[in-house]
């Protein structure tokens, strides 16, 4: 059908990024673009909202962005399904229902994770890290919990590259600061702002510099103030005028590959209670 393909080719496109937070979607436009009608285009949508990827607007619809708070909450649901499906896949290994493939592939992502992680592209290493728990859940063979995971999967995936962006962007307001030796005035298109450590807060108290997260769900939760590992004074909950709020960019664990290996060996042993504790481990770091 259409509105399948519509659906696979928009879904793919937001959660690569061709469509960042804040992207404005209309009928006519996307059904342009995809060669098609604008009925198949309509139910499209309509899906992606369900799965909270966008949101009505004024026109058309938008890519949406989670809230910090809302992201931290997905967070924590995704590291309880990864472990949930690291036993899964261990009790099933155990019962002889799992292909030497499903493991090699498995392993296959690990290997490549840690291979970008040495060469310093942490983007890359992230992505295959995420394919590893991604094939942990195909094995489990647990269809609500793939699902439910492909779901978190795409809207955190939409929120990392929001908070990359926005931390490439505060780069670069910092090196231009930096070159022009001034710390309590900065340029117009700025405003004013002042370093607190190596935060570059607006009048406000807003950091403007983006803020560092983890891989796991713990070290993200909101602080008093509602911001994951930030010193932002910005209210839990709320987005900036531009629909988006400030959402940390995970950070891979220094021991990935050790992570990796206790939790696949422990898959491939078939034992479930050493794979969720590995996989406890490694998704709150």
């Amino acid at each position: 059908m259409q509105a399948d393909a519509a659906y696979a080719r928009l879904r793919e496109a937001i959660v690569d990024g061709q469509y960042p937070a804040g992207a404005r979607l209309t009928e006519v436009e996307i059904a342009e673009t995809l060669g098609m009608s604008r009925t198949p285009v309509r139910e499209a949508l309509r899906r992606l909202a369900g799965d909270g990827l966008v949101r009505a607007s004024d026109r058309g619809v938008i890519v949406d962005l989670m809230d910090e708070e809302e992201a931290w909450h997905a967070r924590t649901v995704r590291a309880a399904l990864d472990v949930l499906v690291a036993e899964l896949a261990a009790r099933r290994q155990k019962a002889g229902e799992v292909s030497p493939a499903a493991l090699r592939a498995a392993e296959e992502a690990a290997a490549s994770a840690q291979t970008y992680l040495e060469r310093g592209d942490t983007d890359e290493a992230y992505r295959h890290d995420q394919r590893l728990h991604r094939q942990i859940a195909e094995i489990a063979g647990n269809p609500v919990a793939l699902q439910m995971l492909d779901r978190l999967a795409d809207r955190l995936e939409v929120a990392r590259l929001a908070a990359a962006a926005r931390a490439e962007r505060a780069r670069g307001i910092e090196k231009k600061v930096e070159s022009i030796h001034l710390v309590t005035k900065v340029p117009a298109v700025v405003g004013a702002a002042h370093f607190d450590g190596d935060v570059l807060s607006d009048v406000n108290g807003h950091a403007v510099n983006g803020a560092n997260g983890s891989h796991g769900a713990g070290a993200d939760k909101p602080g008093a103030d509602g911001t994951p590992g930030s010193a932002s004074t910005k209210k839990k909950g709320k987005r900036d005028d531009d629909g988006m709020g400030r959402l940390a960019v995970p950070v891979l664990s220094p021991d990935l590959a050790e992570e990796h290996r206790r939790l696949l060996d422990a898959i491939a042993a078939g034992q479930p209670a050493a794979a969720w504790l590995a996989a406890r481990e490694h998704a709150h770091g």
